[in-house]
């Protein structure tokens, strides 16, 4: 069972090791797996949105991270306004302070499993109640296909914000990572 821990601005320094190692499973996957990005000299894996503005929650399991989330409010810059925005024709850029990107998702082979008592879950999980205790209304980014039916067996009330198409080789949903979520009344109901 994963330790989920909120990691910001603030408290970085505090997590200097963690946030360390998060870096480098980032660049093992979003470079050595999915060759998104070019290697990196330092072997870890930054991009223009890990700014201040940017909260981390890193799941961590007998003392390694083994999974994580970067969440971005959508009123600053982030991967869908300033990337993917073309993405997003059904319903426009969300541009809105109590919305969150989500993105840098990630979950270490050996911790992966189907299902819905896996570490993806435990994480998705975490984020829902950041979002909740933090005021959030939504969180979404632009996301890999293959997560859908995670989330719909979650009972998760998806909104897409334009229609899946393949990009760069990826199948990709145009919008919302995983499609704006929405929830009335700050209630999830999970089966």
């Amino acid at each position: 069972m994963i330790t989920a821990h909120v990691v910001n601005a603030h408290n970085k320094h505090l997590y200097e090791n963690e946030f360390d190692e998060f870096l480098r499973r980032r660049h093992d996957l979003f470079v050595h797996q999915k060759h998104w990005r070019p290697p990196s000299p330092d072997g870890r894996e930054l991009d223009q949105f890990d700014t201040d503005a940017a909260t981390y929650l890193l799941g961590i399991e007998d003392g390694r991270v083994v999974t994580s989330a970067r969440l971005i409010p959508t009123s600053e810059p982030h991967m869908v306004s300033e990337v993917f925005s073309h993405m997003c024709e059904k319903s426009g850029v969300p541009r809105r302070p109590d919305w969150a990107e989500w993105t840098r998702t990630f979950v270490v082979p050996d911790k992966r499993s189907t299902g819905l008592r896996g570490t993806l879950t435990q994480l998705c999980c975490a984020v829902m109640e950041y979002a909740l205790d933090e005021g959030l209304s939504a969180v979404g980014g632009v996301q890999e296909t293959y997560f859908m039916p995670h989330h719909g067996a979650l009972k998760w009330r998806a909104e897409p914000m334009g229609m899946a198409r393949e990009d760069n080789s990826l199948l990709v949903r145009r919008g919302a990572q995983p499609s704006f979520l929405r929830w009335p009344e700050k209630r999830l109901d999970v089966a």
